[in-house]
């Protein structure tokens, strides 16, 4: 026999009470006064011997009927077990949801409170000898183990909320692996959850035969939220001094029609905010202006009003950082030496009134590849031949994520510059085509040319070309068709070879193949791709991906760190290069929002926001019936939380097939009470 409620067991003391009001019969006695003593005589036996057995009975009565209320309290129980075997240790694992989501409230207590003391019932109903698993969304290493009841309920006091959000085939697969390295056949897991849709995804789940599953479900209050979900820009590079066109998803995710502030700081502080109102189920995008007068980093946030939770405010903030170069170097390599000036020719008179393009022009014969690293951008102006070393070096460049700019030579050697552009994968030119023809396609939609132009004129003025070379792209080319003539060719494509790209024109800077040089179309490209050609920051990050990912600058690996000094964080990450790429490992300690800087051998070369993953924002979740039709079958049982403990759920513990007899015990107190009655009347 067991109990669900072995405390009551407590109050068999109460027994005491008839014992010692049959031991000490503080009834006082009348005096009757007999004239003959041989009849008191017979008479004080027959009485006695009476008095005595009614008394017993009445005792007994008493006892049994105080026993069998106490055992209708505490529940007994007689288990039979169905599957797995009676003997031996079990072995219990339980998931515990301590996702974000769990700081909301049902009853006046959050869902983390109430999982705690569901985890709490779930050991009390094993035995001391049982071995017991704690998984949180955390996946820590002091819960990579089985330990006693009191240290798992120990641990499950210990647990707090975290940013880490994980799915229930993690968490699923997490499970099976510590229960399959044991050798118990009597295996039981628990998911303690809300189960919200976005991470639930119980449809994936395995579901071993030979694992007994309990799913434990806790009900919130609240299932609407408005959360910022994402925020990017229109440009993917961020210039001094350049409006800036910020956009932003809000979500609106409640059954009511809202209106948040939102607002917008830089680097601390407020640069200004704005009113929007957001329909019930819906989203909506907003759009902020901005500029930066000078370079450095901008620690950016995005903030709306609390709504209409103020316990659930982690998605409430969007970080966002980003590092701004004071100069974007550009680097010329000319076949004409006269431009070497930094003054003479097209290239040169573009940028020499911005000081925020840096031009250092080099002669085709003598080229300093150590330039390579820090350019931005790479122009080969003119080149009719390029050597097997700087072709060599073109593709490491390339490969790291830098940007060539080419304009052929007047007097190309095809089969020299083909060997350029088929390490590229950029296709090959095929001949000099003079057929006199004009620009008839430039694509507007493309970022290089986006907002450019307010108005798109119906017969807009393009360049006209008389001279070209006409381009054969291949087909595992990653082209984008920028510019096209009316005859067929290509005139500007840009062609994306590993991390980087190649913008290549199909005529020279010269005015026997074509008028670019004096057309605004020149100009625009020009400043357009060197803009773009800059890093392509990483402006936000989820503390869920766990990894950074850098262009790779030769840095020294060793001496990396990554620091947010309001929240005094300060690790050096473990890093992985691979081809032209640097990967920098997030420490398992960062946990928290914010803005983040990187630095190495103690300069600053990025910066990031690092943000809460917004699965946890949505906290619509399955209900009991849906959880039934999803998980249910043989081996699983769903408990709800919110009307039903794990200590008094048949489905609790489904392993065992329960006889209760707390009924049959109120019956026998009854009895017992009745018969007390019975003999006082008849025994007179």
């Amino acid at each position: 026999m067991n109990f669900l409620y072995p405390q009551f067991l407590w109050a068999l003391l109460a027994i005491s009470i008839p014992i010692i009001i049959h031991l000490f019969n503080f009834k006082r006695f009348k005096k009757v006064y007999f004239s003959d003593l041989k009849l008191l005589k017979e008479v004080e036996m027959e009485t006695s011997k009476k008095s005595n057995l009614k008394h017993l009975l009445i005792l007994l009565a008493r006892i049994l009927a105080i026993a069998a209320l106490v055992f209708a309290f505490a529940q007994p129980y007689f288990k039979k077990n169905e599957i797995g075997s009676s003997q031996g240790e079990k072995l219990v694992s339980v998931y515990f949801d301590n996702s974000f989501s769990m700081n909301n409230v049902a009853q006046e207590f959050t869902l983390l409170d109430k999982a705690k003391e569901q985890a709490e019932n779930v050991a009390n109903l094993y035995n001391q000898s049982d071995k017991f698993q704690l998984i949180t969304n955390d996946f820590e290493l002091k819960h990579q183990r089985f330990v006693t009841r009191q240290e798992f309920i120990d641990l499950v006091q210990e647990v707090t909320t975290s940013s880490v959000t994980r799915k229930l085939t993690q968490v699923e697969q997490k499970q099976l692996d510590f229960l399959n390295k044991e050798g118990s056949q009597n295996k039981f897991g628990y998911y303690i959850s809300d189960f919200q849709k976005s991470t639930s995804n119980l449809e994936s789940l395995k579901q071993d035969s030979t694992l007994i599953t309990n799913f434990v479900h806790l009900s919130p209050e609240l299932t609407g939220n408005v959360f910022i979900d994402s925020v990017w820009f229109d440009s993917p590079i961020r210039v001094v001094k350049k409006k800036e066109n910020l956009s932003a998803k809000i979500i609106n995710n409640s059954e009511d029609d809202i209106q948040v502030k939102v607002e917008l700081f830089l680097n601390g502080a407020s640069e200004g905010f704005m009113n929007q109102d957001i329909l019930a189920n819906s989203s909506s995008e907003i759009k902020l202006n901005y500029s930066i007068n000078s370079p450095g980093i901008v620690n950016a946030k995005l903030l709306i009003s609390e709504y209409p939770n103020p316990v659930s405010t982690f998605d409430d903030a969007f970080y966002f950082s980003y590092l701004l170069a004071e100069t974007a170097k550009v680097l010329v390599i000319n076949e004409n030496s006269t431009y070497l000036n930094n003054t003479s020719g097209n290239i040169n008179q573009l940028f020499k009134n911005d000081d925020y393009f840096k031009v250092k022009n080099s002669s085709s014969g003598s080229i300093d590849y150590s330039d390579f690293g820090t350019s931005n951008v790479i122009i080969l102006n003119g080149l009719n031949e390029l050597s097997s070393g700087l072709v060599s070096e073109l593709m490491k460049y390339t490969e790291a994520g830098g940007t060539v700019v080419y304009f052929p030579g007047v007097k190309l050697n095809l089969n020299s510059a083909n060997e350029f552009l088929l390490a590229l994968e950029a296709g090959r030119f095929m001949r000099k085509d003079t057929t006199d023809t004009k620009v008839n396609f430039l694509d507007f939609q493309h970022p290089m040319f986006r907002d450019v132009f307010e108005k798109i004129p119906k017969n807009i003025d393009l360049p006209v070309v008389s001279n070209s070379y006409q381009l054969s792209v291949s087909s595992r080319s990653r082209v984008e068709k920028l510019m096209k003539l009316q005859s067929g060719n290509d005139f500007l494509s840009k062609f994306n070879y590993k991390n980087g790209s190649l913008y290549l024109f199909t005529v020279p800077l010269d005015k026997e193949f074509s008028n670019l040089t004096s057309h605004s179309v020149f100009v625009t490209s020009l400043l357009r791709i060197v803009e773009n050609s800059g890093s392509k920051q990483m402006l936000s990050q989820l503390i869920s991906n766990e990894t950074i990912l850098l262009k790779d600058k030769n840095y020294n690996s060793e001496s990396f760190r990554i620091k947010n000094e309001k929240k005094g964080i300060d690790f050096i990450p473990e890093t992985q290069r691979n081809r032209g790429e640097l990967k920098l490992f997030l420490s398992q300690e960062v946990r928290e929002s914010g803005n983040y800087t990187i630095e190495n051998e103690g300069k600053t070369i990025g910066c990031f926001g690092l943000n809460y993953d917004r699965l946890e924002s949505y906290f619509k979740s399955y209900s009991i019936a849906e959880l039934k039709s999803l998980v249910g079958n043989s081996s699983t049982s769903v408990i709800d939380a919110s009307t039903n403990s794990i200590a008094n759920s048949n489905s609790a513990q489904l392993y065992k097939k329960e006889t209760k007899w707390w009924k049959l015990f109120i019956l026998l107190a009854l009895i017992f009470v009745a018969l007390e009655i019975l003999i006082i009347k008849l025994m007179k």
